[in-house]
């Protein structure tokens, strides 16, 4: 069914970049020389990728913490390249978005931090096709907390929630954005995800 569709958000993580988080669990542990669960719990457990996705602490502050806390003993650019380093571009979703881009108003809405949103800047090239950016350590808050849906619109412009779509792979990120009022989109494939845009009317 057609819909007036007058932007779009695209999510990054295993959408646009694919990652592996037990894989880059291990890379990291053998760095550190400890055991993946160990770094589990420091990273999850402890909350600190929600507080450094949240803007609460930056690319110092969690340098300095892996030094101080876990005995990372390598350079700030040896850090960078093993926190960085693991995402494998989703060509086929990029192909989408620089398509949509030409049509529609597109944005990057995001989880993520500071780093991280740096490295991807600088290595891929979807990124230089967007309008902006929503991102969570920009703005404060992550999906699928209810106030981001309405930053997400007020950045972008947009009035009607309903004129809003979103792309995303979590179930509860979708089921959020739903709620508020967006369209949104359960990524699943390239294939799939281009079937539900040619059927909403954004790709023709």
């Amino acid at each position: 069914m057609k819909a007036d569709v007058q932007v779009v958000f695209f999510d990054i993580g295993n959408v646009l970049l694919h990652f592996n988080p037990r894989e880059v669990l291990k890379e990291i542990a053998g760095a550190l020389g400890r055991r993946p669960g160990k770094i589990a719990d420091f990273v999850w457990t402890s909350r600190k990728i929600e507080a450094l996705e949240r803007g609460e602490f930056g690319t110092d502050e969690l340098f300095r913490t892996f030094r101080e806390e876990l005995g990372y003993e390598g350079e700030f650019d040896q850090f960078k390249k093993l926190w960085c380093d693991h995402f494998t571009l989703n060509r086929s979703v990029a192909a989408i978005l620089k398509k949509v881009s030409k049509r529609l108003p597109t944005y990057l809405f995001s989880n993520t931090h500071a780093l991280h949103y740096e490295h991807i800047r600088e290595n891929y090239a979807f990124t230089k096709h967007v309008k902006g950016a929503v991102l969570s350590h920009e703005v404060g808050m992550r999906k699928p907390e209810p106030r981001i849906y309405a930053a997400a619109l007020k950045i972008a412009g947009v009035k009607k929630p309903e004129q809003a779509l979103l792309i995303d792979d979590l179930k509860a990120n979708v089921r959020a954005a739903r709620k508020a009022g967006l369209i949104a989109i359960r990524f699943r494939s390239p294939e799939h995800l281009f079937r539900k845009l040619k059927a909403l009317g954004v790709i023709v």
